[in-house]
């Protein structure tokens, strides 16, 4: 009698059990776990994408407003009289930052307070991104004139 010699089975789930199929992977398996793989990359490549864009309107929104800050501060130590808007950019510093400014006067029908013309400006900048006018950062501030109220203040006493 021959005896055949068995080939040893390492796939195996339980003791016993024969091993007829050769060792390895079907076609099927393969193709489910590339797909597997696929759908998490393209799910993961989205979210850097998103990640990506948030950091850079992050970046811009915390450089604009320093910047709008920096040209507030200026144009707050202008004379009351000669507040006027413009336009122009903040040099070779930020090369591809600009800002607009508008000042307006504000008088009794925007304020509602007697005898405010001529008293109180609103002043608002605005910086944009060169490469992108959509990215743009608006502050607003109201100014008064100091010589102003105490003119309007004697007025009133009177």
């Amino acid at each position: 009698m021959l005896f055949r010699k068995r080939k040893p089975c390492f796939n195996k789930s339980r003791q016993g059990a024969s091993c007829d199929r050769p060792a390895g992977f079907t076609l099927l398996e393969v193709m489910i776990a590339v797909a597997l793989i696929a759908i998490a990359l393209v799910t993961l490549i989205g979210a850097q994408a998103q990640s990506v864009s948030m950091a850079t309107a992050s970046r811009f929104d915390a450089m604009a407003s320093l910047l709008a800050q920096w040209k507030l501060t200026e144009l707050s130590l202008v004379d009351f009289a000669q507040l006027t808007g413009g336009t122009g950019n903040f040099g070779e510093d930020y090369p591809h930052f600009s800002w607009k400014s508008e000042v307006n006067d504000l008088g009794e029908s925007e304020t509602g307070i007697r005898g405010a013309g001529g008293l109180l400006k609103v002043i608002e900048v605005t910086v944009m991104l060169d490469q992108d006018q959509t990215r743009t950062f608006t502050v607003r501030t109201i100014v008064s004139n100091p010589q102003g109220w105490t003119k309007s203040a004697g007025r009133n006493e009177q």
